[in-house]
């Protein structure tokens, strides 16, 4: 924890010294900045404050062996459709989302329900009204149908590929290493 805290101050001791910097030589570009800053912070800070009260929920309402049930390797094939789906109808981005996949990790998700989880996340139906105007309806329709199909493909293959990746212990490999 001590380790991301530092690494959060440096990156916002980084981010005013460039902010700082731009004043010095631009100040009304330095007022755009700070305006820029202020509404995105505003407008993401109620879904990352949403995302985190879900991750505490998850850590305190879901056991484990619940979780594992429900999208771990026993839940087959309903927990990668699960995992395929519900992406599809959450709010957000991924920068909020890759917290709550960690804690679905560790609380016992398969690797091949967070790939497809990861992989339906870019269907997201609330976007589809904006995807629609600029790249058509059939288009729009086209990707929302294959999104699921290919989050489940996409999760059973990572996650076959992630276990051929992963070292035997106790066995050597080529390089060496174990």
């Amino acid at each position: 924890m001590n380790k991301m805290i530092k690494e959060a101050l440096l990156y916002l001791v980084i981010g005013l010294l460039i902010w700082g910097m731009v004043a010095i030589f631009s100040l009304p570009k330095a007022v755009i900045i700070g305006t820029v800053i202020y509404h995105t912070f505003a407008e993401t800070i109620e879904i990352i404050i949403a995302v985190f009260l879900l991750i505490g929920l998850i850590q305190v309402w879901i056991s484990p062996q619940q979780l594992s049930k429900i999208l771990g390797k026993e839940a087959g094939w309903k927990g990668l459709l699960l995992a395929s789906i519900f992406p599809i109808f959450m709010g957000g981005s991924l920068f909020t989302l890759f917290p709550l996949m960690k804690i679905l990790i560790e609380k016992g998700a398969s690797f091949a329900a967070i790939l497809a989880f990861s992989v339906a996340c870019g269907g997201k139906i609330p976007l589809l009204p904006l995807e629609i105007k600029f790249l058509g309806i059939h288009f729009a329709i086209l990707r929302l149908v294959l999104i699921i199909p290919v989050s489940i493909i996409i999760g059973l293959l990572g996650e076959f590929i992630l276990k051929k990746w992963e070292p035997t212990k106790g066995k050597q490999t080529r390089n060496g290493g174990y």
